[in-house]
């Protein structure tokens, strides 16, 4: 009953995160997330002039303008992100939570102080002063409360790569391979072109303990899935 509990808080608050088909269906690898505090703010009308920088089609500021960021508010009918582009048109700037109800541009790509970011069709550059304001993956899941994505299919290595022994997966964990399992991130490390993180599966997290698991699980896992998501993300809203 107690596991059953932890996965339905577990799972609704995943399921009220901001923009979580961006992180399911992505059409590159997502490198991280670029906080725009003079744009969102602390969320919806935190900000009295929020800022309107401008995105290019290159990392530099002599390329083509492609458009301007900023925040929509309607106040009761919401907020979000918007880009305006030639000729007037607006479109949502897909996001991802960092922090509760605070979006974030999804990142695919950073040069220095310039970041490529998604759109709903194809991404643009924007430059970025504070790098404080980008929380790599998988690095922005040592600081918050991390779990494995639905598709992991619970193969753990000894070591990273491919070729690393399989660490069995004890029979009360694989029991629980439809869910969302809160882990401890360790620390990542590239095998060539791969880039694999190192977890441990804890047993319980936000005061709830998972019901028959006897004790954590430590091993490598690819920090992307076959389908360029990512392995393993965060709660942005906590427990």
């Amino acid at each position: 009953m107690i596991a059953l509990l932890f996965f339905l808080i577990s799972n609704d608050g995943v399921q009220a995160q901001s923009g979580w088909e961006y992180l399911d269906q992505t059409p590159e690898r997502i490198v991280g997330l670029l906080d725009l505090p003079d744009v969102v703010g602390q969320g919806c009308g935190t900000l009295e002039k929020p800022a309107t920088p401008r995105v290019f089609s290159a990392p530099s500021q002599n390329g083509p303008h492609v458009g301007t960021i900023y925040m929509r508010d309607e106040g009761d009918a919401g907020c979000g992100l918007m880009i305006e582009m030639g000729g007037g048109v607006k479109e949502e700037v897909p996001t991802l939570e960092s922090g509760y109800e605070i979006g974030a541009a999804i990142v695919y790509e950073r040069r220095g102080s310039w970041f490529r970011i998604r759109l709903k069709d194809g991404s643009v550059w924007i430059r970025r002063g504070d790098q404080k304001d980008f929380l790599p993956y998988p690095e922005i899941l040592r600081e918050n409360l991390g779990h494995t994505m639905q598709r992991w299919d619970g193969t753990l290595r000894a070591v990273p790569g491919l070729s690393g022994r399989i660490a069995p997966l004890p029979p009360e964990w694989k029991v629980l391979l439809d869910r969302q399992l809160s882990i401890e991130f360790l620390g990542s490390r590239n095998v060539g072109n791969d880039l694999w993180i190192h977890i441990r599966l804890i047993t319980g997290a936000c005061g709830q303990t998972l019901e028959g698991v006897k004790a954590p699980v430590t091993g490598w896992i690819p920090a992307y899935q076959s389908n360029r998501s990512p392995s393993a993300w965060f709660s942005s809203r906590g427990c």
